[in-house]
C-alpha cells in the first residue's frame, strides 16, 4: 500500500512540529509498503543528512512556493496566506504524482490547526487529518495576573477560536475527511456535530519507544526543579516561580531552572524578584534538544504548568527519562500525566493562588520522596512514555484506513 503524508513541517531532531512530521513518517513505515512525504523544499538538507531518510520504502517529495511568496512569508500579515497557498500548491503537486502512480490514502499530519485547512481530500482517496489543535483556552481565573499584553493576546486567541467555527476552508476539509483526529476535548467542540461520528480525540505528540529504556536517574542532593519551553505568558512559567516560593518555606534549598527563551523573560525576572527567589532561580537560556533530554534525569521533576498546550512534547521527553512531571489538568499535558508519573493540578474553579498552592504541594511531595518512591515514579514515568509512543499513535490512525 502506498501512503502519502502531507507534512509541511518535517525535520529530524528539531523538536516541536518538525519532529511530529518526521516521526509520523518513520512510524508509518511499519504499516505501509511505501510512505511518500510531501514537505517543504527548505527541509531537504536536514532530511537528507539523516541516514534514516534513506530507509527502504520511504520517499520524499519537495515543494515550495515561488521566491516572491517566500520573501513575503517573513511578514507576519502574510504568514497565514502563505500557508494556505502552500497547501493549495501541495495538493496540485500531489495530484501530479497521484496521476502517474496512484496513492492508496493520504494523511495531513502537520500544521493541522483549526484555522488551516487541507486540499488533500480532493485527491479522491481515503483522507485522514489531524490530530487537529486550536480549541484550547486558558481559564479566565488564571489570566488575571498576566501582564496587559498577555491578557490581550489571550482575548485575541478567544476571538480567533470563535471565528474558527465559521471557517469555510476548515469546514470543507472536515467534510472531505474520512477520519478526523483532534488533540483535546476542547478542540472537539469546534468540529460541527454532524461530523463527530468520524472524529476522535488523540494526542498529536508521542515518544520514540526506544528512548525510554534503561534510564539511570542521577537524583540531585537537594530539590532541583526545571521548566523547559518558550518563555511566553501562556506557558505558565510564572506559576512555577510562584510555586517555588511556597516550596522554599518547607525546603529552603529547592531551586528552579528555566530552560528556554522568549519575550516574557523580562517579566518573569520581575516575578522572580517579587517572590524573593532570585538566588534560587536560574535562567539557563535555550540549549540543544539532545542536551535538554539528557538533563532531565538530573532534576527532581519537570514543572510545566502551561495554560493551553495542545501537545506537550517536553512532558513526554521528561517522562521518557524517568522524570516526574507537575502540570495543570489542561490540554495535552493534562492527558499525558497521571497519578503514577506525576501530578496534574486541578484547575476547575481555582484561582491563581489556589493553583500555585496545588503545584507547590506536588513539588513538595516529590522533593521529600523516599528512594523507593522515587524509583516507582521513575518506573511509571518511563512506562507512561512508552505507552504513548509514535508506533502506538500511528497504529491507531492506520487502523481506520485498513493498514493494520
Amino acid at each position: 500500500m502506498r501512503v502519502l503524508l502531507s507534512a509541511y513541517a518535517c525535520e529530524p531532531n528539531r523538536g516541536s512540529e518538525p519532529e511530529v512530521g518526521w516521526q509520523r513518517a518513520m512510524s508509518m513505515l511499519a504499516f505501509a509498503d511505501e510512505v511518500w512525504v510531501l514537505t517543504r523544499s527548505n527541509n531537504r538538507p536536514v532530511i537528507e543528512a539523516d541516514p534514516l531518510s534513506y530507509s527502504p520504502g520511504l520517499h520524499f517529495i519537495y515543494y515550495d512556493l515561488p521566491a516572491w511568496a517566500l520573501k513575503l512569508k517573513r511578514r507576519a500579515w502574510f504568514a497565514h496566506i502563505y500557508f494556505v497557498l502552500w497547501q493549495r500548491g501541495a495538493y496540485r503537486e500531489a495530484a501530479k504524482w497521484h496521476r502517474d502512480s496512484p496513492f492508496d490514502c493520504v494523511y495531513h499530519v502537520t500544521f493541522a490547526g483549526m484555522k488551516f485547512g487541507s486540499f488533500m481530500g480532493k485527491l479522491g482517496i481515503p483522507f485522514v487529518i489531524g490530530p487537529v489543535a486550536g480549541g484550547e483556552r486558558a481559564p479566565f481565573r488564571l489570566r488575571r495576573r498576566l501582564p496587559i499584553r498577555g491578557q490581550a493576546a489571550e482575548l485575541l486567541r478567544d476571538l480567533g477560536i470563535l471565528i474558527q467555527r465559521f471557517n469555510l476552508l476548515s469546514r470543507s476539509t472536515f467534510a472531505a475527511a474520512d477520519r478526523i483526529y483532534v488533540t483535546t476535548a476542547e478542540s472537539l467542540k469546534l468540529i460541527p456535530r454532524k461530523w463527530h461520528f468520524k472524529t476522535a480525540v488523540h494526542l498529536a505528540v508521542a515518544t520514540n519507544i526506544r528512548a525510554g529504556q534503561n534510564i539511570e536517574r542521577q537524583l540531585p542532593d537537594y530539590p532541583r526543579f526545571v521548566y523547559a519551553g518558550r518563555l511566553i505568558y501562556w506557558k505558565g512559567a510564572h506559576l512555577a516561580i510562584r510555586a517555588l516560593a511556597e516550596v522554599r518555606a518547607m525546603n529552603p534549598s529547592a531551586t528552579l531552572t528555566l530552560i528556554g527563551d522568549g519575550p516574557a523573560e523580562e517579566w518573569l525576572r520581575s516575578v522572580v524578584e517579587q517572590c524573593g527567589v532570585a538566588n534560587a532561580v536560574e535562567f539557563a537560556g535555550r540549549i540543544p534538544r539532545e542536551q535538554l533530554i539528557e538533563a532531565f534525569s538530573h532534576y527532581t521533576a519537570l514543572v510545566f504548568p502551561s495554560l493551553h498546550d495542545s501537545g506537550g512534547m517536553v512532558v513526554l521527553e521528561a517522562l521518557s527519562q524517568g522524570t516526574p512531571v507537575v502540570c495543570l489538568d489542561l490540554g495535552g499535558p493534562g492527558f499525558i500525566v497521571n497519578a503514577s508519573c506525576g501530578f496534574a493540578a486541578p484547575t476547575a474553579g481555582a484561582d491563581e493562588h489556589c493553583t500555585v498552592t496545588r503545584i507547590a504541594n506536588a513539588m513538595n511531595f516529590l522533593a521529600t520522596m523516599t528512594d523507593d518512591q522515587s524509583a516507582q515514579f521513575s518506573h511509571h514515568a518511563i512506562a507512561r512514555a512508552n505507552e504513548l509512543s509514535w508506533v502506538s499513535l500511528t497504529r491507531t490512525m492506520a487502523r481506520h484506513i485498513d493498514l493494520v
